[in-house]
């Protein structure tokens, strides 16, 4: 199957639905969805691959948060067009925090091999990157929600 098939396939209208729907039918706080969706958005930018699902639902349980917003946002990681992106974008972070500066020569880091080499500088510049993305789309979804739902429930 092709990616030009895949995406046809996968509908965003049917996905901003379900968010749409999940979040004006949420008895939730706009503090919570927000943190829900900022849990998701964390840990999709974070270098625990394979284990992000399984993370994702646990830590909403744990945080008492909305296990479907956070599931919705945990897999944006796995939309093709990211993935690079992503790997990218911790791989250069790690560069700058453990070399100051940016590493011109980037290796194949879809090369497992390589990107174990790499580990460490991947996954700091990661948690970093995630880190930033996860305050950046809470504070985002926080002013958004009070402003189209208002003060409900907030304390």
């Amino acid at each position: 199957m092709s990616y030009q098939t895949i995406l046809r396939r996968l509908k965003l209208e049917k996905v901003k639905k379900a968010i749409v729907s999940e979040i004006r039918c949420a008895e939730n706080t706009n503090t919570t969805i927000a943190l829900s969706l900022a849990l998701g958005i964390f840990l999709a930018f974070s270098p625990a691959w394979g284990f992000q699902t399984v993370l994702a639902i646990s830590l909403a349980l744990l945080l008492k948060l909305n296990k479907v917003l956070t599931l919705i946002t945990v897999n944006i990681s796995s939309v093709p067009p990211l993935i690079p992106l992503i790997v990218i974008a911790g791989y250069q972070t790690g560069a700058l925090l453990l070399h100051g500066e940016f590493q011109e020569d980037i290796p194949d880091l879809m090369n497992l091999s390589k990107l174990g080499e790499n580990y460490l500088q991947f996954a700091l510049g990661s948690l970093i990157v995630a880190s930033g993305l996860g305050i950046f789309f809470y504070l985002m979804f926080y002013l958004l929600l009070k402003r189209f739902r208002g003060n409900l429930n907030d304390a």
